[in-house]
């Protein structure tokens, strides 16, 4: 079965359309580095979308691989070891081993300085992750060890002398804690280094030195992060409560309040906003959801739609087969039925000639007997007449009509032509030899009818009529 052109585009037409609608609802980066980079964007403009933040990351780990891009696969372990840090310790171990696994199979030697510069970086900043997972799980000798090798990079000098004074403060050495501290690089930018004047701070509280400490919390205190305010200002009650000052004690707590209410609020929210991105992601995810479904659908109604179009085409061509095929059966059958009628017509040809044979066979033997009469009378030769055309359906009438310039010999010559009978018989009739009869036949072939086609006898013409 052939399937017409029109019906093949049009399913073509609707594939196509499907297949590029689902395109167009799952917009994919194209490389590894550009999904990190998307990440690392919108996890600095909208920290509380932590879900997306994360498929995001694991999506870049997934092209990375593909890629075989180490430093980008790397990152992206990293960050994702970061941001599950303090949900699930064992994962976030995991992942961090898997970076540093990363890192491994890259070749330094085929990098550009540029290249060599970020996974340097990189190693920095995976053994501060490591090193704080390991504090985390309370395995402080290997997080110790760490930080002391991160120590000697001036990149991440202040972070790792930080960690190491807060595990002398956790093991209660406030002196080791201080002279750590102390070692910390401090700009003279009191708005950076906040957490590094923060750990030099706490180990002067932890120390009983007060007013060094008190002058460090001030400043800290004066900044426009609430959470920073906050903690600063607690601090500085707390040295206040310790140096008895009780006239300054009621302003610092109210300071304190208003600090802790801020940051109370500002987590509100925060956690409004976070509960709203939620939501969004949800909805956009069941809109997602309900595309899919839609466009499932729409392909099922296409594949359904065209099964039934191809069996419609199916059913309609066999159908056309049977009517073909019945037609071929009545043509068949006309034609049998022609030929019986042929057959029919012969058979009475047949019949005819035996009367003639007979007649002939009587003029014979009258002739032997000395009778006088030498040819057929007027009434017989009527009588064959009508036979003919009866069994000819009107030859000798179409004849006549044709060629009304033709004797009645002439007439009666191919009348006895028609009926099939040998020369030996119309010689016998006519009371001639049979070259006479030939004579006659090809005079009346060239004459009456205008043949001169040798290879024509009058027998061939006389059926044409």
């Amino acid at each position: 079965m052939t399937i017409p052109t029109g019906f093949r585009r049009f399913c073509m037409a609707a594939w196509m359309t499907c297949l590029l609608t689902a395109c167009t609802t799952h917009p994919s980066p194209t490389t590894s580095a550009s999904t990190l980079a998307e990440a690392e964007a919108m996890h600095t403009s909208r920290p509380d979308r932590v879900k997306a933040y994360e498929d995001l990351l694991r999506a870049a780990v997934r092209q990375a691989e593909a890629e075989h891009d180490g430093l980008t696969c790397a990152r992206a372990y990293l960050l994702l070891s970061a941001q599950l840090q303090w949900t699930d310790e064992d994962e976030a171990i995991a992942l961090a081993t898997k970076a540093q696994q990363a890192l491994q199979r890259v070749h330094i030697a085929l990098l550009s300085p540029q290249k060599r510069e970020t996974m340097k970086a990189l190693q920095l900043d995976l053994m501060l992750t490591m090193a704080g997972l390991y504090e985390q799980k309370g395995e402080i000798s290997r997080a110790r060890s760490l930080y002391q090798q991160c120590r000697r990079h001036d990149t991440c000098r202040n972070v790792a002398l930080g960690h190491l004074a807060n595990l002398c403060l956790s093991e209660n050495n406030a002196i080791g804690a201080l002279q750590l501290a102390r070692l910390m690089t401090l700009s003279d930018d009191h708005s950076a280094d906040i957490e590094a004047r923060f750990i030099l701070a706490n180990c002067y509280l932890q120390c009983d030195s007060l007013l060094q400490a008190r002058q460090i919390y001030t400043h800290l205190a004066s900044l426009p992060n609430h959470k920073t305010r906050y903690v600063a200002q607690r601090h500085l009650t707390e040295i206040a409560i310790r140096l008895r000052e009780l006239t300054t004690l009621p302003a610092l707590l109210d300071s304190t309040f208003s600090s802790a209410e801020s940051v109370f609020f500002e987590a509100l929210q925060q956690k409004d906003v976070y509960f709203h991105a939620t939501l969004e992601q949800e909805r956009r995810a069941e809109h997602l959801a309900y595309r899919q479904r839609l466009m499932l659908w729409g392909l099922c109604g296409v594949t359904v739609l065209t099964v039934i179009v191809v069996l419609f085409l199916i059913a309609l061509t066999r159908h056309r087969r049977q009517i073909q095929a019945q037609r071929l059966k009545a043509e068949q059958r006309e034609r049998e039925l022609a030929e019986e009628r042929v057959v029919q017509q012969e058979q009475k040809i047949l019949l005819l000639q035996h009367l003639i044979l007979d007649k002939s066979e009587v003029l014979q033997r009258l002739r032997a007997e000395g009778d006088s009469k030498k040819q057929l009378s007027q009434k017989e030769w009527q009588e064959v007449e009508q036979m003919l055309d009866g069994v000819t359906d009107g030859f000798v009438r179409r004849l006549r009509t044709s060629h009304p310039e033709f004797s009645e010999e002439d007439i009666q010559l191919c009348m006895l032509t028609r009926m099939n009978l040998s020369n030996q018989v119309i010689s016998s009739i006519y009371l001639i030899t049979v070259s006479a009869v030939k004579h006659r036949k090809l005079k009346l072939k060239k004459e009456g009818f205008g043949e001169y086609d040798a290879a024509r006898p009058l027998d061939t013409v006389l059926l044409e009529i």
